[in-house]
């Protein structure tokens, strides 16, 4: 079992998403995991077909559990200018 310090010291993009299940008829499954794939399982439980976030039909799918690709993020660089301010005296 895991401590507290090990799930500590997990990257924060490993579980990004809540594990959900929606069935589509006829047993037909989705299941969103944790790392943000999409499994369809057919009524007896075997994967039928697996999308992971950056594939191209990933947002179709997503978008049933309420999620929508987003752009991903980019670090802002610095605005600081080169010189300080002068001081006001």
């Amino acid at each position: 079992m895991a401590t507290k310090k090990d799930r500590l010291k997990r990257p924060a993009t490993a579980n990004r998403f809540r594990r959900r299940q929606i069935e589509l008829g006829d047993g037909v499954k989705l299941v969103l995991h944790g790392n943000g794939s999409i499994t369809q399982l057919d009524a007896a439980g075997e994967a039928t077909a697996q999308w992971a976030v950056g594939d191209a039909d990933w947002a179709r799918y997503a978008i049933r559990f309420g999620l929508q690709p987003q752009p991903t993020t980019v670090v802002p660089e610095s605005r600081r200018e080169a010189e300080p301010r002068p001081q006001d005296g």
